[in-house]
């Protein structure tokens, strides 16, 4: 009986052995690595030279140009902004109906030198209608349309920047002045003439269209020229950055350096 036992015993060893176990074999998963340095590449952004036109191809679109450089006829544009400016006989067509105040110091600037971003004098702190000493008011574009119920687009700024030149507002005084040389002098009470059925008497119209045309090339000339001067100063010192030695800017030197010698004597 012992010696079945040991037998058994010594076995053992020799059947465990034997025995294959059936395992699953898995697919090891490689380790994650973590790179600090592994950024997203972007693309760069490619620059687009259409997208600085508009769809019409006019890169003046979204600046006010006083009606020219348009896509319509100029002759088309004229008549319709005349037919808007004959309708405004005096300053009271243009929204100012109390009588008229004192100037006050500041003016409209240049568009080109910013005028563009300066608010309205209404618009600023501390104006009060109601104080005596209230200085005039300035016509807005955004007025101009309500109180001649014309629509934005050429003609309107046309008539417009024969009121207020290069500037983004317009004074009364000013406009005063524009609708004097429109209607030959007439501040609003219009000629009569005989005529009409029954001998009724009708106005007669004292437009004048070819001065309402001059006002409006001057407004369009003194929009142009603020510019024009603004461009030229700022490509000028753009030049002498760029280009230290160019006798321009040599020149400049040496006015500033003449400048600074009288200045320490």
């Amino acid at each position: 009986m012992v010696k079945l036992s040991l037998a058994i015993f010594l076995a053992l060893p020799l059947a465990a052995s034997s025995f294959t176990m059936f395992t699953t074999n898995k697919v090891a998963s490689p380790p994650t690595q973590l790179n600090l340095f592994n950024k997203k590449v972007e693309t760069p952004a490619q620059f687009d030279a259409a997208s600085l036109k508009s769809e019409n191809g006019n890169i003046l679109e979204n600046k006010f140009t006083g009606g020219a450089f348009e896509d319509l006829p100029a002759e088309e544009i004229m008549a319709s902004a005349a037919a808007i400016a004959s309708k405004i006989r005096s300053t009271k067509d243009l929204g100012w109906k109390l009588p008229p105040r004192r100037g006050g110091g500041a003016r409209p600037r240049h568009r080109a030198w910013g005028g563009e971003g300066e608010l309205s004098v209404q618009d600023k702190a501390n104006y009060d209608e109601s104080r005596e000493n209230c200085v005039e008011k300035w016509l807005t574009y955004e007025d101009f349309l309500v109180a001649t119920r014309a629509s934005p687009g050429p003609a309107a700024d046309s008539v417009f920047v024969a009121l207020a030149g290069g500037s983004k507002y317009a004074e009364r005084d000013r406009c005063e002045a524009k609708i004097a040389q429109w209607t030959d002098g007439d501040s609003g009470a219009a000629s009569a003439s005989s005529g009409g059925f029954f001998g009724r008497k009708t106005a007669a119209s004292t437009f004048n269209e070819a001065a309402f045309v001059k006002t409006v090339k001057d407004g369009r000339r003194d929009l142009a020229l603020g510019w024009g001067s603004f461009l030229s100063i700022n490509g000028f010192f753009a030049s002498c950055i760029l280009f230290p030695t160019n006798p321009a800017a040599q020149g400049l030197e040496n006015i500033i350096n003449n400048l600074k010698d009288q200045t320490l004597q």
